[in-house]
């Protein structure tokens, strides 16, 4: 009987993966609609005046002419490796390793076996490589000594956040340059961040802006002659260190670390920020940025997670800008702290993603912030809010050097804002980034509570009376005993006692809309009353919205 060849063992493989990443591109590409956008109140119109996120372009394969292939006696077989030749998955594939002993005996016999090895990342045991000759580098994967050795993945692309959809922006209520005093940032903040590296991984500081003047910058490249083009990373590391008046960072004296991961036009792929998030591991960075992210799922990106997660870095990251259900890798990983964009209403931005990895929320429309060639832009985007989370651990962390870094994360989470929805959801997850409220945990004489939002459940905007909660949060460190809410609602004004408020503490009022022609455009107005104390924030005890519900 005729011996099977070995090839199809590692080739079925590749070719499995080459009809997913077919797929994902399939689905990527389809036009996606925002779902999210029914569940948020329409306000006060706002519009994204500056450069804002980068949209992307997935690279296409280079052309293989057939005849560069053998033929094979099975013709089975043949026509296996000839599509594989032609798959853009073995033009760019990763390749991890059981050990970096197995990926030095790799690395060995590659280049003669038709494999060209384009790059290597030793601490996580992986390989990028393209392959030349397609049937001699399958043979070469399927002998013994690497079965159950090695795991292929095609290297999938990322890419900066895209341009929020200006439909998208309406009836977002920009920051411009108050987003570190809405957020409860301390004016005298020059030492927050000192002596805390936080790594940007971009494409490119602009590290002769004003804004950054006085700085502790260093840059590296992880692109053999590509082009920077750092007005996004220039904006990014302005949020989390600027030093200038008009626009200082949240961690002024932090000192930053880019690692350019992307090329000009904002692209790059899934090992080269696995190689830029190792780097900054190993040069000390105690936060990394990732303002960033891709549609697929990599293991090799996970990994490099995995290894900053060990070594006790922090790793935040954008959820993206598409307004769909499906946070971005890596946002979405475990330990990534997935950072989603609210406007100055506290209101959660239509254009972000939301689902599962969406763990926090920062302000991220019209926020004013440094450009390159010393620009000032309106920077619109989960990119800004990712910015202001990095900014906010690198304060933390200096302010509480004790402190284990995991518990730090979990005073953000602990001491965050509630936005609409109740509870951890999926659109803000543990709430709204409030830095104000980390700092004065110790202080016991507290008295703030806050409206924090209409919320309406998308499965019932069509019902005939449209049920809405109207919630309240006791935001200070008091007990509060009584606190009054007034609502007024299509002429009436309805009033409740709300009673024994804990730190922390929401409730909620129900109440309801009648939807169909002639409500368009109902006003929502709200302000509440704490009794017995004085309210450290008034600004926060009066919300008025414009709702429009859709037609049965």
């Amino acid at each position: 009987m005729k011996a099977t060849s070995p090839i199809p063992v590692f080739a079925l493989s590749i070719a499995f993966l080459a009809a997913l990443v077919f797929l994902v591109r399939f689905l990527v590409e389809s036009d996606p609609v925002p779902l999210k956008g029914p569940s948020r109140p329409i306000s006060a119109q706002s519009e994204d005046h500056g450069k804002s996120e980068a949209s992307r372009a997935l690279p296409l394969p280079p052309k293989r002419d057939s005849d560069e292939f053998p033929a094979f006696p099975d013709l089975a077989e043949e026509l296996l490796v000839q599509s594989l030749a032609r798959s853009e998955v073995l033009h760019d594939l990763t390749l991890g390793f059981s050990s970096r002993e197995k990926m030095n005996l790799f690395l060995a016999g590659a280049e003669k076996n038709g494999i060209r090895v384009l790059g290597s990342i030793p601490e996580l045991a992986s390989v990028r490589v393209r392959f030349r000759d397609v049937s001699k580098g399958l043979r070469y994967m399927d002998e013994p000594e690497w079965k159950g050795e090695v795991s292929p993945q095609y290297n999938y692309p990322v890419h900066q956040p895209q341009l929020p959809r200006a439909e998208s922006l309406e009836g977002e209520k920009g920051f411009a340059d108050g987003a570190p005093d809405w957020l409860g940032a301390s004016e005298d903040r020059a030492d927050w961040g000192k002596g805390i590296k936080v790594a940007v991984l971009d494409s490119g500081v602009d590290l002769s802006h004003p804004a950054l003047q006085g700085a502790d910058l260093k840059e590296l490249s992880l692109l053999e002659g590509e082009p920077p083009a750092p007005g996004h990373g220039t904006a990014v590391a302005s949020i989390i260190a600027g030093k200038s008046e008009g626009l200082k960072g949240l961690a002024p004296a932090a000192s930053i670390l880019s690692i350019r991961v992307l090329n000009e036009k904002g692209e790059g792929d899934s090992f080269t920020v696995a190689e830029g998030i190792v780097h900054a591991v190993d040069q000390g960075a105690d936060v990394i940025n990732l303002s960033l992210g891709g549609e697929s799922s990599s293991a090799l990106l996970e990994h490099a997670v995995g290894y900053a997660r060990s070594k006790g870095v922090a790793i935040v990251a954008a959820v993206g800008n598409e307004g769909i259900r499906g946070v971005a890798f890596p946002a979405r990983y475990e330990g990534v702290i997935g950072v989603t964009s609210i406007d100055a209403k506290g209101s959660a931005s239509a254009f972000s993603n939301y689902g599962e990895g969406v763990d926090l929320a920062a302000p991220g429309v019209d926020v004013y912030s440094a450009w390159e060639e010393e620009g000032i832009v309106s920077f619109s985007g989960t990119s800004t809010a990712s910015a202001f989370v990095a900014g906010a651990l690198a304060a933390e962390f200096s302010k509480n050097p004790t402190l284990p870094r995991e518990q730090v994360v979990d005073l953000l989470y602990e001491f965050a804002n509630e936005s609409e929805k109740p509870g951890f959801d999926e659109f803000t997850g543990h709430g709204v980034l409030n830095v104000g409220r980390v700092d004065n945990r110790f202080d016991p004489y507290v008295a703030d509570a806050a409206i924090v939002g209409y919320y309406f459940d998308p499965a019932q905007l069509r019902e005939e009376s449209v049920p809405f909660l109207v919630s309240v949060q006791n935001q200070g460190t008091l007990w509060l005993k009584n606190v009054e809410l007034e609502v007024d609602l299509m002429g009436k004004t309805r009033k409740f006692m709300l009673s024994d408020l804990n730190p922390g503490e929401v409730k909620s009022e129900r109440l309801f809309l009648e939807s169909g022609p002639g409500r368009e455009g109902v006003r929502i107005q709200s302000r509440l009353r704490v009794l017995e104390r004085e309210d450290a924030k008034p600004v926060n005890n009066v919300r008025a919205s414009t709702i429009t519900l859709p037609s049965k």
